[in-house]
């Protein structure tokens, strides 16, 4: 298997390439092995996680004031999958990039064979997605190989692929302390941990609509106190104006 940015004299960072899987999910991970074994990339598996670890504490009641309801099984995994993932990434090896990749995707074949380029052509960015639920907000920011890199001024959605550098990985990691809101939601956040919210376009993969493996039943949703409802609003107004003021002092700045 091709090590991205191993070759003797190539400037081109290291990539640790993972897919996050729960370890039982064999037709998922027969089928994502096929499509990264076709372009040479050295990857591995990463088993997913079921629920948050110790150091991750979630309070349901934390999260029905900052989402309006509690997280399901789901959600909860898969946010301890990413948030343990970059730990892994930064503790316990030394690659530069992270390549982030769920069991559940459509790859272009082209993109990933090239992937030395694509890191190259990412220059001084820490975050970069390839793939958004709902690529809304957003606008053209500059050519990146034959697609373009795509800004966000709001929220993207999903978390099916990225990639990150370690320094990435760290501002996430500082600025995720708990569990109050799905992790594709904290990601987009972007007024809270500094990272502009940018995506490849058109994405290189494509979800594969099949539901989280993680989830069992989703939770019955228990309405709202009056105290509760009335903070919640409260701070979705908060977080909106937020993500608004950062979004135009940013669109300021570029202009400038």
């Amino acid at each position: 298997m091709r090590q991205v940015g191993t070759r003797t004299g190539d400037a081109v960072p290291r990539v640790m390439v993972r897919v996050i899987s729960l370890r039982e999910s064999a037709e998922r991970r027969a089928r994502m092995a096929a499509q990264l074994d076709a372009t040479g990339l050295a990857w591995r598996f990463y088993d997913a996680w079921r629920t948050p670890p110790a150091e991750l504490p979630y309070d349901p009641a934390r999260a029905r004031i900052a989402r309006g309801r509690v997280l399901t099984p789901g959600e909860l995994g898969c946010f301890a999958s990413h948030w343990a993932l970059w730990g892994d990434f930064l503790f316990n090896h030394a690659d530069d990039l992270l390549l982030v990749l769920e069991d559940d995707l459509l790859l272009d074949p082209e993109f990933f064979a090239r992937l030395d380029s694509a890191v190259l052509a990412m220059g001084n960015l820490d975050y970069l997605r390839l793939y958004a639920k709902v690529p809304a907000g957003i606008r053209n920011e500059a050519p990146f190989l034959q697609r373009h890199i795509a800004r966000f001024s709001g929220k993207a959605y999903g978390t099916q692929a990225y990639l990150l550098t370690r320094r990435g990985a760290a501002r996430f990691r500082r600025s995720i302390r708990r569990v109050e809101r799905p992790i594709d939601d904290e990601m987009d956040r972007f007024w809270a941990h500094g990272m502009p919210i940018r995506a490849v376009f058109p994405f290189p993969v494509m979800e594969v609509q099949q539901g989280s493996t993680i989830e069992h039943a989703r939770r019955s949703l228990e309405p709202l106190t009056g105290g509760e409802r009335a903070r919640w609003l409260l701070g979705r107004g908060l977080e909106k104006a937020r993500r608004l003021t950062a979004a135009a002092l940013s669109h300021a700045g570029a202009g400038a």
